[in-house]
């Protein structure tokens, strides 16, 4: 058991002139006990000896990143730029070529873009790990060794990602081998038209061996246009068709972009009646997913890393609020309400006010899960970014110092 003290939690929303809001707080102490929040107070018992003082930072839930790639990278050890490439197919034909050879580099890079996400704020991780013809599973087991070593700090889901298309990668009963392999794995599926070349082959073979295997789903769907639309569509009858309601995602979904504002609430109806997440990283090289309509009408979205300096790209920090900062300035939220709830992307949803200023986090029972930030509000936190950031997973601080 633990206490924190001087700890800073938002109360609520203040109008200080007319549609001018800013965000109340006041300082509270915190009971940990076997990592939940046991006792949320304003001050401590007498003849506590395990206090931990916050010095008045900001008590924030922690970051949660939905999709993060660990293998496959070159941060953390020597820089390397991107080579040119066309399109998702060539990168894939270049990948092959390197995939062996990044084996032994592979948990020294994994553990510095842990330490940089993490560090940042994050204690969950979705990673994305090849299975292919070229690695087999050693990817998965490579990956899988270097997050067991950091339970400590995180909670993680790996997702089984048959990089080089779904149907090749299942005829070499690799996608099977894995998930008989680990009871936890999550089944991942990739451009079932443009990879795949077969569009209703693909998607039978992936939600036939969910449905079997009974997995949750990830998709990653680049594909743009009334093709990639189609394609999100048909992951929506396929979700229905297995009874997989709240256990799919797709990430990227680009082509929700590509619409127009009636066709998008329609297919957010349907994705928010089966509770199919998107995942997305604010690209800013293309045009940008609907991210608040798409919340506006009952859809989960998540911002997300994706890949870091790799053979994709050369960029990415591994900090979400700048990543949830991106779209916020994107869709000109620049009110304190607007910004406050932005957070949710970065958060699982979680948020310390609701959109009418009720307190929601935290409560107890809830996991002791905190990015502390020197930042005055949520707000303030997602518009500038501010970078004095402490860390705490299940009640153990993790990352960073109280200054």
């Amino acid at each position: 058991m633990v206490w924190i003290k001087n700890v800073c939690l938002e109360t609520g929303y203040k109008e200080v002139s007319f549609n001018k809001f800013v965000t109340t707080t006041e300082v509270f102490a915190l009971e940990v006990e076997n990592g939940e929040f046991k006792k949320i107070s304003k001050k401590i018992p007498e003849n506590q000896t395990d206090i931990i003082d916050a010095k008045g930072y900001l008590a924030l839930p922690s970051l949660q990143d939905n999709h993060i790639h660990l293998d496959k990278g070159h941060f953390g050890g020597e820089w390397q730029a991107v080579v040119p490439a066309s399109g998702v197919a060539e990168r894939i034909q270049e990948e092959k070529e390197f995939l062996r050879d990044f084996l032994s580099g592979t948990p020294k890079k994994a553990q510095a873009l842990i330490d940089l996400i993490c560090g940042n704020g994050a204690t969950f991780l979705r990673v994305q790990t090849n299975i292919d013809s070229v690695i087999g599973l050693d990817n998965l087991e490579c990956v899988k060794e270097v997050l067991e070593k950091n339970k400590h700090r995180l909670d993680y889901e790996i997702v089984a990602f048959p990089q080089h298309g779904t149907l090749i990668t299942q005829d070499q009963g690799l996608l099977r081998s894995a998930l008989t392999s680990d009871s936890n794995l999550i089944l991942g599926g990739l451009d079932p038209a443009t990879i795949d070349v077969d569009i209703e082959k693909s998607l039978h073979t992936t939600f036939k061996l969910a449905g079997h295997y009974h997995r949750e789903v990830d998709f990653h769907l680049h594909d743009r246009g009334t093709l990639g639309l189609f394609e999100i569509n048909r992951i929506i009858d396929y979700t229905q068709k297995y009874h997989l309601e709240g256990m799919v995602q797709i990430s990227h979904a680009l082509a929700l972009a590509d619409t127009d504002e009636v066709t998008i609430k329609k297919i957010a109806k349907r994705l928010a009646e089966l509770d199919i997440g998107i995942n997305t990283t604010i690209p800013i090289d293309t045009t940008v997913l609907p991210v608040f309509l798409l919340q506006k009408n009952g859809v989960k979205v998540r911002v997300v890393n994706d890949n870091i300096n790799d053979h994709w790209s050369p960029f990415g920090t591994g900090d979400l609020i700048e990543r949830v900062s991106r779209a916020a300035e994107v869709f000109s939220m620049k009110d304190e309400k607007s910004l406050s709830q932005a957070y949710s992307l970065v958060s699982n949803g979680v948020t310390p006010l609701d959109a009418s200023g009720m307190k929601r986090w935290p409560k107890v029972g809830d996991k002791a899960n905190v990015l502390f930030t020197k930042a005055v509000s949520a707000a303030h936190l997602v518009a500038r970014v501010c970078p004095e950031r402490v860390v705490m997973f299940k009640g153990e601080l993790v990352s960073g110092k109280f200054n």
